[in-house]
C-alpha cells in the first residue's frame, strides 16, 4: 500500500508557491498511491476563494481515495462552512480497499473556530472507539491536523492538541498503527507504544522553519516494514524513517483505559 501525505498548503499567503503544489500533484499522480491524505490548513484565513483555489489543485489528483481534513487556519472566519460545502463532512470514517486487503481510516476535525490550538473532544472518543476497536482486516489509521507529540525544530511547543494525553491513551488502547498530522510545518516521526505519529511539513508555502524546505511524505506499507520517504516538490526524494510492519514495543500498562479516560458508547 502506498500513501501520499501532504498538508499546510496555505493558499492565500504571499508565501504560497503554486509551482510547488503543482509539482507535488504531478509527482503524486506518478506514484499512483492508494490513498492521498491531506492533513489540513488548505487556506490561510478560511476565506471561500482560498478553499476554491485549494480545491482546484486537489481535484487534479488522480487517486480514488483523497481524504481532506481541516486545519486551524481553515476554521478562521467561519471557514468550516466553506469546507463542508466544498469537501463534505469534517470528520468521517471510511474503509479503503488496497491490494493487501482493507484499511480503516478515521479522519478527525481537531480545529476550533478562530483558535490556533486544537481538540478532538471527549464527545468523539466513543465514536473513534466504535470505529476502530475490533478492526482486524488491515491497518488502522487516524488523520488529525494538530500534533499529539511535540515536534523538534519548531520552537516552544504551543497550539497543540489540548487533549493529546487522552487521545494518545485511546489510540494506544485501540492499537492504532499510524497517525497522520501536519500543523507544525516540519516533518518528523515519533513511535510511542507501537503508535507511529507521522508529521508532514508544508507542501507548498515558504512558511518554513530553519533550514527545512517545503516537503510531503510518501509512505509505503509492505508485509515486513513501513517506509517513510521525504519528498521535496520538484527536487527529489530522500529516506526519512523505517519501521517494522508489526509494532515492536516492550511496554505494557496494566490498568484498564477507563481508569484514566472514560467515555460513553456512541448513541445510534
Amino acid at each position: 500500500m502506498r500513501i501520499v501525505q501532504m498538508s499546510d498548503i496555505h493558499v492565500g499567503t504571499p508565501l504560497f508557491r503554486p509551482e510547488l503544489i503543482k509539482a507535488a500533484i504531478e509527482e503524486t499522480n506518478a506514484y499512483a498511491p492508494d490513498l492521498v491524505a491531506v492533513a489540513g490548513d488548505l487556506t490561510t484565513a478560511g476565506y471561500r476563494w482560498e478553499f476554491e483555489e485549494a480545491k482546484s489543485y486537489l481535484d487534479q489528483i488522480e487517486c480514488e481515495n483523497v481524504v481532506v481534513i481541516m486545519g486551524n487556519h481553515d476554521a478562521q472566519n467561519v471557514g468550516y462552512e466553506h469546507f463542508e460545502d466544498l469537501f463534505g463532512e469534517r470528520s468521517r470514517s471510511l474503509t479503503i480497499r488496497v491490494p493487501e486487503g482493507e484499511v480503516k481510516l478515521v479522519a478527525l476535525d481537531s480545529s476550533k473556530p478562530d483558535l490556533a490550538e486544537g481538540e478532538v473532544g471527549r464527545e468523539n472518543y466513543g465514536w473513534i472507539d466504535a470505529e476502530l476497536r475490533g478492526w482486524d482486516r488491515g491497518p488502522k489509521i487516524v488523520m488529525v491536523h494538530h500534533h499529539l507529540m511535540a515536534v523538534p525544530g519548531t520552537g516552544r511547543d504551543r497550539n497543540n492538541l489540548r487533549d493529546s494525553g487522552d487521545v494518545m491513551a485511546v489510540l494506544r488502547d485501540l492499537k492504532v498503527d499510524m497517525v497522520l498530522s501536519g500543523h507544525k510545518h516540519v516533518p518528523y516521526v515519533w513511535s510511542i507504544s507501537g503508535v507511529r505519529m507521522i508529521h508532514s511539513g508544508t507542501v507548498s508555502s515558504m512558511r518554513v522553519r530553519g533550514r527545512i524546505p517545503p516537503s510531503y511524505n510518501v509512505i509505503e506499507f509492505d508485509p515486513d516494514q513501513v517506509v517513510v520517504n521525504l519528498r521535496h516538490p520538484g527536487e527529489g526524494e530522500v529516506p526519512f524513517a523505517r519501521f517494522s510492519r508489526q509494532a515492536v514495543t516492550t511496554s505494557e500498562i496494566f490498568p484498564d483505559l477507563q481508569y484514566f479516560v472514560r467515555y460513553a458508547e456512541p448513541t445510534a
